[in-house]
């Protein structure tokens, strides 16, 4: 993805907001370069408009009450992980990986549904961790040229995502691969029909914009199947077309809460409560 350069005026005006005694230091010892990043390191740190971009957000945020992860249950039993891919951009950083995995071993679900896979880290962790669940997850084709023009003009982000992938790279030729079932596809287009299994958990991580957090919802309440987990990821002020379908749910009187010192939202409730079938039909 190509990102604009600033300006000689940005530069300028950054580096006044950024200029401290660390930058002259640091300038002093290392040189122009080394005070150049010094300026730009502060810049970032203290992020003087912050307000201004993500303050709306970080409001709606506030709606969103938030909970434990020991609020669902105490998980007794040893975690197993995969943590070769925590730190590739655009996959489940380890503090999240750890509560989705948590509640997945408290839900036991028979089956599990995953909102994109990206390069599977997410997919293989909750089929180390459920091994007697299928687990069926869904990303674009695995063709970046397929991928990108299916949804030409639609409202996704993190199109820059999208050719840096490597489908389901954690699980493919392991033996977890066995119970993994990769559908590709437009979310919110695919034919869920396909998927059979009695679905009890969700995890809901593909396009973060409003539009595809509802859509992807409503599909997973369609394939979902008696007592259920659904988990939304990237519940922060950097996404706000996730917080306002999370709001729009709450305001529906659907249980949604948001885990403390993660960015996940969650929801432990029955597939066909009558919430989720009148929000279905809205």
């Amino acid at each position: 993805m190509l990102v604009a350069k600033d300006n000689f005026i940005v530069r300028t005006g950054k580096g006044i907001l950024s200029f401290s005694l660390a930058s002259v230091i640091r300038t002093a010892l290392g040189g122009l370069n080394e005070g150049g990043e010094s300026l730009r390191d502060t810049y970032r740190a203290v992020a003087p408009f912050y307000p201004l971009k993500y303050g709306a957000g970080r409001k709606i945020l506030a709606l969103i009450p938030a909970v434990p992860l020991t609020y669902f249950g105490e998980v007794q039993e040893p975690m197993t992980m995969d943590l070769r891919y925590v730190d590739v951009d655009g996959t489940t950083p380890f503090r999240d990986l750890v509560a989705i995995l948590s509640l997945a071993k408290l839900q036991q679900p028979k089956a599990a549904l995953e909102f994109g896979t990206y390069f599977g880290s997410t997919t293989a962790n909750l089929a180390m961790n459920l091994p007697d669940a299928r687990i069926h997850t869904i990303d674009l084709p695995e063709d970046d040229t397929a991928a990108s023009a299916l949804v030409e003009g639609k409202p996704i982000d993190d199109r820059h995502l999208i050719k840096g992938r490597q489908l389901g790279k954690a699980f493919r030729g392991t033996p977890l691969e066995q119970r993994i079932v990769q559908h590709q596809g437009d979310t919110a287009t695919y034919d869920y029909s396909v998927i059979q299994d009695p679905v009890s958990f969700v995890l809901v991580d593909g396009s973060h914009t409003y539009d595809y957090a509802r859509s992807d919802t409503l599909r997973a309440f369609s394939v979902a199947k008696g007592e259920c987990t659904f988990l939304w990821h990237d519940c922060d002020e950097f996404n706000p077309g996730v917080l306002k379908w999370l709001v729009e749910m709450i305001r529906a009187g659907l249980p949604v809460v948001r885990i403390e010192h993660t960015v996940l939202a969650c929801m432990n409730i029955d597939a066909q409560d009558a919430r989720i079938l009148k929000l279905m039909n809205a």
